[in-house]
């Protein structure tokens, strides 16, 4: 079992903390309190198993395939609804790889090692999922199981923590240490595809003491140190960081959000003008995540028996199979009738099959012309278009009140 960092100024939550204060003063008011609630994620659990079975192959010389049917941490490996093994398989052999590079051992080796140096801070603390260190370099890779938000590497937070954390720990804090090269990268094969390279960023030792010093470890002395206050609207930061923000559901800002738009009728918005409705639509991200962590809070709450009248617990809908047998008697009844005509899988899926599939995908595959347009937040990444010659058909609605004549 993997161990967990549980530090609120720790690794995984550096990006977070660095840019919402309120996010560390409200999480340690709330364990001082003893009110804090940790929330299971299931994308976390499985993320978790992910990194387990990764930490398997690695240390055991294993392939993810050989695990099939195998649970780590509660989810299967290779099962449709369990651990993706070609996700986990692209982090083993870029592991791998860097091992094959090294001559001999390296001179300190982490594999899902939590490491803590309270003598620099009390909770300077971070759970390393790879990390190689030879005299001349320090190499170190961070698995990531998601799919929903693709994480850059260069000047990554996260990633300057967990190797400041190796530099630290393997004592290489000379000056004649700072030109040692420091070689991070993230692998996310999930979002950014099965067969696409993983590009370290390389920078040095002395880059990474630097931000350790100058930025890091003054934020972290500065918050933990604050007054015992109730943080206020002015220390809550919201952005993309609060997605696995553990107060998120105390955050005022957050619940405002929510709020508003809980209690909003459709004719309501329909007079809104259009700068009243830029100030509901750049809450509209934040009302989303209130109503994720929402859902997940009150389904732990149920699931250990809390009273919460509005909700309830239900299995979920799946869809009819056929029975041991039933495939040969339908096929028996009705003949060709009773098979769907083979289709062609996606060029995404045609990629995930080999090299050979994403080259195909690349020569034969292509995006039509979309149908229309749709609205997304500024931090969404595709370039903004403009209107077409149907703009016409919305023309009531893209007028405000005043505009309209009322």
């Amino acid at each position: 079992m993997i161990e967990l960092e549980h530090s609120p100024l720790g690794g995984s939550g550096v990006h977070r903390f660095m840019n919402c204060e309120f996010s560390f003063l409200k999480h340690r008011e709330e364990i001082e309190a003893g009110t804090f609630e940790d929330v299971p994620s299931e994308f976390a659990a499985l993320g978790t198993g992910a990194h387990e079975l990764g930490a398997e192959c690695i240390t055991g010389g294993t392939e993810p395939f050989e695990h099939i049917g195998e649970e780590f941490n509660g989810y299967k490996a290779g099962w449709a609804d369990g651990i993706n093994l070609d996700a986990v398989q692209v982090y083993v052999n870029d592991c791998r790889s860097i091992l094959d590079k090294i001559e001999g051992r390296p001179n300190v080796l982490f594999i899902e090692r939590t490491i803590a140096r309270p003598e620099i801070h009390p909770l300077y603390k971070g759970t390393v999922d790879f990390g190689a260190v030879t005299a001349t370099r320090i190499y170190a890779r961070d698995y990531k199981n998601g799919e929903g938000i693709g994480v850059e590497t260069p000047n990554n937070r996260q990633m300057l923590y967990y190797a400041s954390l190796l530099i630290v720990e393997a004592g290489l804090t000379r000056p004649t240490d700072r030109d040692i090269v420091v070689d991070l990268a993230i692998v996310q094969p999930n979002f950014f595809g099965l067969y696409t390279d993983i590009i370290p960023w390389e920078t040095t030792v002395g880059y990474v003491l630097d931000w350790l010093h100058n930025e890091l470890l003054p934020t972290m002395h500065r918050l933990y140190n604050a007054p015992r206050e109730t943080p206020t609207d002015a220390d809550a930061k919201p952005g993309d960081w609060c997605q696995f923000c553990p107060v998120l559901l105390s955050c005022p800002k957050m619940q405002r959000a929510f709020e508003t738009y809980a209690g909003a009728s459709e004719d309501f918005i329909t007079m809104l003008t259009n700068e009243e409705l830029d100030g509901y639509y750049s809450q509209i991200e934040y009302a989303r995540r209130f109503m994720n962590v929402l859902k997940e809070t009150v389904k732990a709450r149920k699931l250990t028996g809390g009273n919460i009248p509005s909700a309830k617990l239900v299995e979920p809908q799946t869809a009819r199979v056929w029975k041991p047998g039933g495939e040969a008697a339908i096929k028996a009844a009705f003949g060709a009738d009773a098979v769907a005509p083979e289709k062609l899988k996606s060029p995404a899926a045609i990629e995930k099959l080999s090299s050979r599939g994403k080259a195909l995908a690349l020569e034969w595959g292509y995006k039509p012309d979309s149908a229309g347009l749709t609205i997304a937040p500024l931090s969404d990444r595709r370039p903004e278009a403009k209107p077409k010659g149907n703009a016409g058909v919305f023309a009531a609605h893209a007028q405000s009140p005043e505009e309209a004549g009322f």
